[in-house]
């Protein structure tokens, strides 16, 4: 079981922005072959490459920068010691937000624990909703809480679930 403590092989948020100083210098560097001096049009310009970049990727720019926020969060919270991280129901270790996303109008982070493999879900547009374990829908393949699907099909040990965001369709087949 992992405790919910701080990983001492995490760097802190000092040395994190101290990466990106470096990073910041050498795109400098190939724009202007000038020193980064703390231009925030410098700045402007490297998200707006990072963008373009994303796009040729065929990278969420979008749903990495939600991710990229939730963590930049939860990283100063951290290093001021209140973790407001949530810890799994299973194994006790801190969930790392994978994604947000809506579902159905509902706006909703999940999370994974990279202890156990279990995914949890937390709505959004409620204040202080609970963390719910997740399941995949087996028609769309997304994520839906395990409190709101039905079973779609169960053999021994293991279940196929289906969630309100297909079973209407499923039954008009």
């Amino acid at each position: 079981m992992c405790p919910l403590t701080r990983q001492t092989d995490e760097p802190t948020n000092e040395e994190r922005a101290g990466r990106i100083d470096t990073v910041m210098q050498a795109y400098c560097l190939t724009l202007e072959n000038r020193d980064f001096d703390g231009d925030e049009d410098d700045v402007k310009d490297m998200l707006t490459d990072l963008m373009h970049f994303c796009e040729r990727m065929e990278i969420d720019f979008e749903e990495n920068l939600r991710v990229a926020r939730n963590n930049y969060n939860h990283e100063r919270l951290a290093e001021q010691g209140d973790t407001g991280q949530f810890g799994c129901p299973v194994c006790g270790c801190f969930l790392e937000v994978t994604r947000t996303d809506t579902l159905l109008g509902i706006d909703r982070e999940l999370y994974n624990c990279q202890e156990c493999d279990e995914t949890f879900i937390r709505e959004l547009n409620a204040p202080h909703s609970p963390l719910q374990r997740a399941v995949k829908c087996v028609d769309c393949g997304n994520m839906i809480p395990q409190s709101s699907a039905r079973i779609f099909y169960q053999r021994d040990d293991y279940a196929h679930f289906i969630g309100e965001c297909c079973w209407d369709e499923r039954l008009r087949d």
